[in-house]
């Protein structure tokens, strides 16, 4: 996560994210398989607009997989909407970056 949330708020807002992503099947989990999300966020917690930081990615030979991810990695912040955002300091997280990481998901 690179936002300006405490961490205490960080991790409650991955548990909630994580908690909408369901990983898909059968990836071949090798290698660097990290989605990175770029957020832009309403202060009620509604996603005002997101972006896959590495977008060329998903359409380049052999990387079918990784846009799955990506494409699972925005549904669950869909899903998960409203996020629960702090009420106050909406400047500090207006715009944040999620790390999405099968592996990490997979072994904790």
């Amino acid at each position: 996560f690179a936002t300006g949330l405490t961490l205490s708020q960080q991790d409650a807002l991955r548990a909630q994210i994580f908690g909408c992503w369901s990983i898909p099947l059968g990836l071949p989990f090798q290698g660097d398989l990290r989605v990175r999300i770029k957020l832009k966020l309403r202060q009620d917690g509604t996603v005002q607009s997101s972006e896959i930081l590495d977008h060329a990615r998903m359409n380049m030979p052999g990387q079918a997989f990784y846009k799955v991810l990506a494409e699972s990695a925005l549904r669950a912040i869909r899903i998960c909407q409203p996020l629960r955002v702090p009420s106050t300091g909406y400047e500090k997280w207006e715009v944040m970056q999620l790390n999405f990481n099968p592996n990490e998901m997979l072994n904790p």
